[in-house]
């Protein structure tokens, strides 16, 4: 079933007897494997206003009591990897993530991945709303400890607050198609949630900010070749302030811009000691790594390594052929 703005299903358009086996389709499509429980009555009724664009996944659901289980078995076949945040607006639900229970009512949230045997028990009838986006953004945001971050955040919480508002205001845009780029969606969502869990789920501020400097380094290393890699531009694209950016900088003792000249320099200096680009000139191999003058990077070079590139290309090439 195609993901088409404003695309809605409901289970009373199909015949009592088939009603399950289409719910477990829409199940299936919108959130991965999943089986019955047999608690399920064939004659329930259910809706879903769904809508995907880039891995930004938004579902607006409303359902009679029901169950279903997403085993092991379930994992492996279905090989999905999301991370879902559900909103609670109306009713009651079950679930529970691996051994742990929970009961959930309207303005709680939870948070849960593919990866984990989970189930849940509709127990009144109720209306949720689920976000959904690919789980390898929460691996980018939080490296250590993101297998670890299912957890419930109740509605007297400051997190489940600050999410229940912002999935509210943002569902109802996305559903309609008005809101476009699931790419950037994905990273205010996550971005949100990273510090909503440093709030509500006992993660220390280090621990956010080490992620998020980590992030930077990786898109830093990525446009290390751009002339035009600048502070403004990093800040802009982490949608951070500069000012922000500078203080992550500063709790390792360096600055931004101090931290993107050693990696150039490093990188120059691999190609200067490489033999197969003995034939580069320094200049065309420096103005590669970003560098736009030919003085001010022997320069830099010299402070950095105790040597000019030409006096280091030449001693690399001595030790190239003493070793060949």
């Amino acid at each position: 079933m195609g993901m088409q703005i404003g695309s809605f299903w409901q289970s009373a358009a199909y015949p009592v007897p088939e009603r399950n086996e289409a719910w477990r389709n829409m199940l299936n499509s919108t959130y991965g494997a999943w089986d019955l429980r047999p608690t399920t009555p064939p004659e329930f009724d259910a809706q879903m206003t769904y809508h995907s664009v880039g891995g930004f996944q938004v579902v607006d659901c409303t359902c009679d009591p029901c169950g279903a289980v997403r085993t092991r078995a379930d994992i492996n076949r279905d090989g999905r990897e999301t991370i879902t945040i559900q909103v609670m607006l109306e009713g009651r639900e079950h679930l529970t993530l691996d051994k742990k229970s929970v009961i959930l009512g309207a303005g709680d949230v939870v948070i849960w991945n593919t990866l984990r045997p989970m189930s849940f028990e509709v127990i009144e009838r109720l209306r949720k709303i689920s976000v959904t986006m690919p789980l390898a953004r929460l691996r980018s945001w939080l490296p250590s400890s993101w297998h670890s971050i299912e957890c419930s955040l109740p509605h007297v919480s400051p997190g489940a607050g600050l999410l229940s508002s912002v999935i509210g205001s943002l569902s109802p845009a996305f559903l309609a198609g008005n809101l476009r780029n699931g790419e950037a969606l994905t990273e205010s969502v996550m971005g949100l949630l990273v510090n909503v869990l440093g709030i509500d789920h006992g993660l220390e501020p280090a621990t956010l900010r080490e992620s998020q400097l980590l992030l930077i380094k990786r898109y830093i290393a990525a446009n290390l070749s751009e002339p035009d890699l600048t502070p403004t531009r990093i800040a802009e694209a982490k949608r951070i302030s500069v000012r922000y950016l500078h203080a992550l900088f500063e709790s390792e003792g360096t600055t931004v811009q101090q931290h993107i000249i050693a990696q150039r320099l490093t990188q120059c200096r691999r190609e200067l000691q490489n033999p197969r680009t003995a034939g580069r000139t320094i200049t065309d191999i420096a103005f590669s790594w970003g560098f736009q003058n030919s003085s001010h990077f022997s320069r830099r070079f010299r402070d950095a390594f105790g040597m000019s590139p030409q006096e280091f290309r030449c001693a690399a090439a001595r030790e190239n052929a003493a070793s060949a």
